[in-house]
């Protein structure tokens, strides 16, 4: 009897904890996103596959959702999508298109990282377009 209770309450613990990587799984397949937008033009390589929760369990959202008010963003904090400002033609507000807003921002964050010696996302082409 002492057996069976033991066989037991190891299924029940491997049981629970299926089900909480299960969930957890979910959730970063819930959050992972294809960057794609037609500001960036005709597309020359694959889409990126970009897993969103791991990037925000990981740094603060203003990093990459800011808000500039000097470019009369009415956001009122709260960020934006790149290309709501960021379009493939350059404008005098937006100097910057989105396809070069994209590769800057998270090329230039990971090679950061990179730099401090920290666990960072790739900086090469095709590790990024698959």
């Amino acid at each position: 009897m002492k057996h069976w209770c033991l066989v037991c309450i190891l299924f029940l613990i491997a049981v629970l904890s299926a089900s909480v990587t299960w969930s957890q799984e979910g959730k970063a397949l819930g959050e992972i996103m294809d960057l794609k937008s037609k500001e960036f033009g005709k597309h020359h390589e694959h889409f990126v596959r970009f897993n969103h929760y791991l990037h925000e369990t990981a740094i603060r959202c203003m990093v990459c959702h800011h808000d500039f008010n000097v470019f009369n963003n009415k956001n009122e904090g709260k960020g934006s999508k790149c290309s709501g400002c960021h379009k493939k033609q350059l404008t005098e507000d937006i100097p910057i298109p989105l396809l070069t807003a994209f590769h800057k921002k998270c090329i230039g964050c990971h090679e950061n990282y990179i730099a401090y010696s920290r666990k960072s996302g790739p900086v090469m082409c095709s590790l990024c377009h698959k």
